[in-house]
């Protein structure tokens, strides 16, 4: 799975926090959305179109690697943008890297243009000066833990921010499932138990589908033993999970888990095994 998909569902759920995080004030509110300039057949990262007219366009850029072309490469989008559109309003470029050592510099190219404006950032000082409150924002701060002990001595707070927020059920569990993701991008070696159980979730065994699917893998485990079924019906959930999340971060129709319960565990790693192709 891409970082990027991170960044898109956070600023698909929350399009002002990419406005919080590097301290631009631009009139207006703005909606998110990822475009293709039809030419190159290029997806742009993120684009922030106003909704009411006054300010101006927004392109994002998220650079996870060092790119010494990502301006010319990001210019050359913008500029085709504007070139296939009846659009005169001004351009914002934001280049956030993950890393200060992925940023090459930059060039002179936007340097004396009135009105535009490049905007280069780090994501660790934003976050750094990003007013300390609970917010959207709060979901990326896994990415700038330098230990796994810093990350357990600090989840319990980002919980507890998020539920703060007081949100609809829905919208909150929409931030509890991007700050696990985080989590597993920043230490992909921990399990996704282990993750839930750092947010103190509750156990897939312990929630109503997951009994459901745990009597499942009891019945279909009777003739090899109780135990053996138990396992398959938690491995059987974990990979519902998964797959799940996975459909919701490529924004395919929702396979429900009543359906996929009843397909066998080689049905589900196929099924999964495409998605996970599709996000890398």
């Amino acid at each position: 799975m891409k970082t990027d998909s991170l960044f898109y569902e956070l600023f698909q759920f929350d399009p002002q926090s990419l406005l919080q995080l590097v301290h631009l004030k631009v009139e207006g509110q703005y909606a998110f959305e990822s475009i293709t300039i039809k030419t190159t057949e290029k997806r742009l990262d993120g684009f922030f179109k106003n909704v009411d007219g006054k300010g101006p366009n927004i392109f994002l850029e998220v650079q996870g690697y060092l790119d010494p072309k990502i301006y010319w490469r990001l210019f050359r989008e913008i500029c085709t943008y504007y070139e296939q559109k009846e659009d005169t309003a001004p351009a914002v470029a934001i280049v956030l890297f993950l890393d200060r050592k992925y940023d090459p510099g930059i060039p002179p190219l936007f340097s004396g243009i009135p009105s535009h404006q490049l905007i280069r950032v780090n994501l660790i000082d934003c976050l750094k000066t990003v007013e300390d409150k609970p917010g959207a924002l709060t979901i990326l701060k896994p990415l700038v833990v330098l230990s796994k002990k810093e990350l357990l001595a600090a989840v319990p707070e980002w919980t507890a921010d998020i539920q703060s927020l007081k949100l609809p059920k829905d919208k909150t569990k929409t931030l509890i499932e991007l700050l696990e993701y985080a989590i597993i991008q920043r230490f992909p070696k921990l399990t996704l138990k282990e993750v839930q159980t750092m947010l103190q979730l509750t156990p897939l065994e312990q929630t109503v589908a997951g009994q459901e699917l745990i009597q499942i893998g009891l019945a279909q485990g009777l003739g090899q033993g109780l135990e053996k079924g138990r396992e398959q019906g938690r491995e059987q959930g974990r990979l519902i999970g998964e797959i799940l999340m996975a459909q919701r971060i490529l924004r395919l129709p929702i396979v429900s888990e009543k359906e996929l319960a009843q397909k066998n565990m080689e049905e589900l790693n196929i099924i999964f095994q495409q998605l996970d192709s599709e996000l890398n």
